[in-house]
């Protein structure tokens, strides 16, 4: 039993050194679309030397090119941004339908009360006439 846990032990871990190779994850990351940058980054070497029995330490900058890898998006993440995209254009539709209204509602409501005055005015000086002239 220890001898069959033993080769499968084996056999995972010599599978796991001779898989992949970064050279075929690289060309497939090209392939299906990805990017390099190249960025200019400026590193910072610490040395320590010993001069004369002291401890001496020099800084050296070095300016390297690095280069920056651009993940491309993946597909969940392109339909996540659609859909927010999409979500929030109904969002703003909706709002400006709704302060549309609002603000017709409103100029409706400004115009009306001397309106309804004058009507209720003229209206109760006819009535008065009417019935005055009736019951004389």
């Amino acid at each position: 039993m220890f001898v069959v846990f033993g080769i499968i032990y084996i056999a995972f871990f010599t599978w796991f050194l001779y898989g992949c190779s970064a050279n075929y994850h690289f060309t497939k990351f090209i392939k299906k679309g990805g990017t390099i940058e190249n960025k200019s980054d400026t590193i910072e070497v610490t040395r320590t030397i010993k001069i004369n029995g002291k401890d001496s330490v020099i800084i050296m900058k070095v300016t390297t090119e690095c280069p920056q890898v651009q993940i491309p998006p993946t597909r969940k993440e392109v339909k996540y941004k659609y859909k927010y995209k999409i979500d929030s254009l109904q969002t703003v539709r909706y709002v400006t339908k709704w302060k549309l209204k609002e603000t017709v509602k409103t100029e409706k409501a400004k115009s009306n009360p001397w309106k309804w005055f004058l009507i209720g005015l003229v209206v109760g000086v006819v009535l008065f006439f009417i019935l005055r002239f009736v019951f004389r």
